[in-house]
C-alpha cells in the first residue's frame, strides 16, 4: 500500500467528520492507561475531548484549588486541568471558555480541543511548543506540531499557529482570537536539538539544518583525535553527520 493511500482508506471507515489524537508520551503523571490522551469530559454544554503537547508548571495549585472547590479528577495528567477550568469557566460561549481557561495556564501548550461544531487550536504566548495548520486538497484544515505530520496526509503547510493564538474552525470559515502576547518567543531549543523529526520544519527552521549545524559547531569548538563518528541514533545521527565532515573524520554506524 502507498503512503499517500493510507490516510483516506482509514478516515473514509471513521464516523464523524473531525478528529483529534496524540501519540506523545505522559511527561506529568504516570505514563499509564488513563493518563492516555485525547481526554474526554462532559459537562453542562456536552462533550470536550481536548489534546495538549507541554507541560503547565501551575497544574498543582490549580489542581488543588479546583479540588477544594469540588472536582473531581480522573488522572494524573496535568492536561485534565484544562477541562476543568473550562467546565467551571462563567462564561457561556464554548470559545471564550477556552481563553478563560487558558488565561489561567502557565506554561508550555499547544491544545486541540474539538466541539460538536468546531475545532479549536491554542499556542501558548510564549510559543514554546510548535504547532501547524495545514489544509488537504479538499479543503479540511489541519493541525499538527510538525509539518512532517502533514506531509503524510498530503496536506500543504499554511502557517504557525502565533504564539497566543486561538484558531477556531467550522463548517464555514476560520476565526482567529489573540491571548494576551509577548513580544519575546520563548520557543524551545530542544525541538531542534531532540523532540522534533529531522525532516520538519519548526519554529521556520528546517531541523536537519540545524542538527547538521549543531555537529559542525561542536566539531570546531570541542574537537578531539578520533578515528570515526559514531551517531547514538536517531536524534544524534544529523549532528555526527555535520562533526564528520567539519572534522574531516569518516562517520560510522557503530550503535
Amino acid at each position: 500500500m502507498e503512503m499517500g493511500e493510507l490516510p483516506d482508506i482509514v478516515l473514509s471507515e471513521l464516523p464523524g467528520s473531525c478528529v483529534i489524537g496524540h501519540v506523545r508520551y505522559s511527561t506529568a503523571g504516570h505514563s499509564k492507561l488513563v493518563n492516555v490522551q485525547p481526554f474526554v469530559a462532559g459537562y453542562r454544554f456536552g462533550s470536550v475531548p481536548v489534546a495538549h503537547n507541554g507541560n503547565f508548571v501551575n497544574y498543582r495549585s490549580l489542581r488543588a484549588k479546583l479540588e477544594d472547590n469540588g472536582s473531581i479528577f480522573n488522572t494524573t495528567f496535568d492536561t485534565e486541568v484544562v477541562l476543568h477550568l473550562i467546565a467551571t469557566s462563567k462564561h457561556r460561549p464554548f470559545l471564550l471558555r477556552v481563553v478563560d481557561a487558558c488565561e489561567n495556564l502557565k506554561g508550555a501548550y499547544s491544545l486541540v480541543f474539538l466541539t460538536e461544531d468546531k475545532l479549536v487550536a491554542v499556542r501558548d504566548p510564549f510559543g514554546f511548543r510548535p504547532l501547524v495548520m495545514g489544509r488537504r486538497k479538499n479543503g479540511v484544515v489541519v493541525f499538527a506540531s510538525e509539518t512532517c505530520a502533514l506531509d503524510l496526509i498530503d496536506a500543504t503547510y499554511e502557517r504557525e499557529v502565533n504564539p497566543g493564538e486561538v484558531v477556531v474552525v467550522d463548517h464555514t470559515e476560520i476565526q482567529s482570537l489573540c491571548l494576551v502576547t509577548h513580544q519575546e518567543p520563548k520557543q524551545c531549543l530542544f525541538e531542534h536539538i531532540y523532540f522534533a523529526g529531522p525532516n520538519s520544519v519548526v519554529f521556520g527552521r528546517f531541523v536537519y539544518e540545524s542538527r547538521r549545524k549543531f555537529g559542525e559547531i561542536l566539531a570546531i569548538e570541542s574537537p578531539v583525535e578520533c578515528d570515526v563518528v559514531i551517531a547514538v541514533p536517531d536524534s544524534g545521527v544529523v549532528a555526527a553527520l555535520g562533526y564528520a565532515a567539519k572534522a574531516g573524520v569518516p562517520f560510522q554506524q557503530g550503535v
